[in-house]
């Protein structure tokens, strides 16, 4: 049987879980994401169909999801309609998978993923949703290929192929040096090089406790070689810090265990021991990727932190839309009023710093204040 002369297809982004990122971010903050999303989406997608005909931006059918129509010729030679479709898949996950950092800063957790799927349309579709459903939900790599992938990481973990980067952390006010963020990438001029890709890699081929464990083992040892008034904020997630080898080596001064997911109350309360246990050896204790919604708040009343971080959607959220700031300055006075210094992350321009400026920060973090750069040569970026 011949392939048609035509095809009509579907390209499908989805947010993962936007009403968790409601939760734990505060609904107009996401819906300033999301507003952003929908500026910079179709230009995009639009240059991934570049050789596709007909392509057109439907109307939303739910909040967080957008779908492209086209229709693709069947040239003679050329690639099978299944590998011309994987070939548009594959492109849009990249580039989405980048944008997804942009606009949510890439540590929001695996809710605001954006996930990319090719679709071939039948030729009877009467729901069209619960049919994009049932393809959004399958898995997008083959096993083979997860196989490999996981190969090449317990390589880079058995090899102590991963590097220490460091992100200055200065004070809100005047910009001062107090302490680094320990960040990690993988083999240069790899493709898990950046973060993003080398912890998504992980979570993918179920390593990501085993990565987390390598990168903070690594980490906590460039402690003892930064001067005595400088500290060092590590992240771990909940499963690392419940691992007794890992929680030891971080209960020291000047060590902030920077806690990395968003936790509900009932898991908050469950983290205490191991929290009392980091705290009595030194340690400090920040929550990270806080927003504006309740979970947040609520869980920051349990668990007391000596930092809490403003994720970078919050940052860049007050920045597209300023109605957003009196809500984030009751949400810093609520931090506060539970003893914690509150710190900006992903503070890129002065026009964030200025439109931050009345909300109480006490800490920054970004590329205004400086870039990781690789742990040795952390003397060339600290005020001694």
């Amino acid at each position: 049987m011949h392939a048609p002369a035509t095809a009509d297809c579907l390209l499908v982004v989805d947010v993962r879980a936007v009403a968790r990122l409601d939760e734990v971010m505060g609904a107009r903050v996401i819906d300033a994401a999301l507003g952003e999303l929908a500026e910079r989406l179709p230009a995009l997608l639009g240059g991934v169909l570049a050789q596709a005909r007909d392509h057109s931006l439907l109307a939303a059918s739910r909040r967080g999801r957008w779908c492209v129509r086209f229709r693709w010729d069947q040239k003679p030679l050329a690639e099978s309609l299944d590998e011309a479709l994987g070939v548009v898949e594959a492109a849009a996950q990249r580039l989405v998978g980048d944008l997804a950092v942009e606009v949510f800063g890439g540590a929001t957790g695996p809710w605001a993923q954006l996930v990319a799927r090719a679709l071939l349309l039948p030729p009877d579709c009467s729901d069209l949703d619960a049919w994009v459903d049932g393809h959004m939900a399958e898995a997008g790599s083959r096993l083979d290929e997860l196989a490999e992938l996981r190969r090449r990481l317990e390589a880079i973990i058995a090899q102590g192929a991963i590097r220490t980067m460091l992100q200055p952390i200065v004070a809100f006010s005047d910009g001062a040096v107090l302490g680094f963020e320990a960040l990690s990438r993988g083999p240069a001029g790899t493709d898990l090089e950046r973060a993003d890709h080398l912890f998504s890699a992980a979570a993918r081929t179920g390593l990501s406790l085993d990565l987390e464990r390598a990168c903070a083992v690594q980490a906590v040892q460039w402690a003892d070689r930064l001067p005595p008034n400088l500290f060092l904020s590590i992240n771990a997630s909940v499963p690392l810090l419940m691992d007794d080898q890992v929680r030891t080596r971080l209960a020291r001064p000047r060590v902030v265990a920077e806690i990395t997911e968003h936790l509900p109350i009932d898991g908050a309360s469950g983290l205490l021991p191991a929290l009392a246990e980091l705290k009595a050896g030194g340690a400090g204790i920040a929550l990270d990727d806080t927003g504006c919604g309740f979970a947040d708040v609520a869980a920051a009343e349990i668990i007391r932190p000596d930092i809490v971080k403003l994720c970078i959607t919050v940052i860049r959220g007050v920045r597209r839309n300023p109605s957003i700031l009196p809500g984030l300055c009751q949400t810093v006075g609520r931090f506060r009023a539970l003893g914690a210094q509150v710190l900006a992350e992903g503070v890129e321009t002065d026009e964030e710093r200025r439109v931050l400026a009345s909300a109480e920060i006490d800490l920054a973090q970004g590329w205004l204040f400086g870039r990781p750069f690789p742990a040795e040569e952390w003397q060339h970026h600290a005020a001694f």
